[in-house]
């Protein structure tokens, strides 16, 4: 019999976590519910929307309860992890959940900001789409990640197109932009242990 899994995730984890849990799929019934990305830049309508998503009707028991959100996505989020009976993922933020907190610190160095594709995919969504208070414009954009030199892609899925790379360089400020292949071993290896 399969044990019930519910999976409370950050939309950034949308492609990765489908690859992640393809081969689980025989152990587990899992059902989602998906927020928005991106509420981690207001850290009360985080907490009040993972509040919201424990009221659930898909959860009955909380020992099925996942959370795909990272340590540093919620400040409190041990406290809330232990306040509502509930497992979160044992790592920082999405980024780190993929490589691993100390690969991601030497990924980093040289003032490179890392993303995935499902993270740049997310950047562009139509703005209509994106709740109020995370819709940047240009000088948003410029503000928080001008101060990177390089953007470095994880090929964690498909990487974006040559069109989506040049815009990525105009909203960023211009650093320069590479791409390596990224395994998911890790992460798929992380996601196995967590779904136990």
């Amino acid at each position: 019999m399969k044990q019930k899994r519910v999976i409370i995730k950050c939309g950034m984890f949308d492609e990765e976590l489908d690859k992640a849990l393809e081969p689980l799929k025989e152990l587990y019934d899992i059902r989602y519910i998906r927020l928005h990305p991106g509420y981690h830049c207001n850290i009360e309508e985080l907490e009040r929307r993972l509040e919201e998503a424990l009221q659930s009707d898909l959860i009955k028991d909380k020992s099925d309860v996942r959370i795909f959100y990272g340590s540093k996505c919620l400040p409190d989020m041990p406290d809330f992890s232990k306040k509502h009976g509930v497992k979160v993922l044992p790592t920082s933020n999405c980024l780190s959940a993929m490589v691993g907190d100390k690969k991601l610190m030497e990924l980093e160095r040289d003032k490179t900001m890392v993303l995935t594709p499902s993270w740049i995919s997310k950047l562009f969504m139509a703005q209509e789409n994106v709740p109020s208070f995370l819709r940047w414009d240009e000088t948003d954009f410029k503000i928080n990640f001008g101060r990177y030199d390089r953007c470095l892609i994880l090929e964690t899925t498909e990487p974006p197109d040559d069109e989506k790379i040049l815009e990525i360089y105009d909203l960023f400020g211009n650093p320069i932009i590479e791409t390596t292949p990224c395994s998911l071993d890790h992460f798929t290896q992380l996601v196995k242990e967590f779904m136990i």
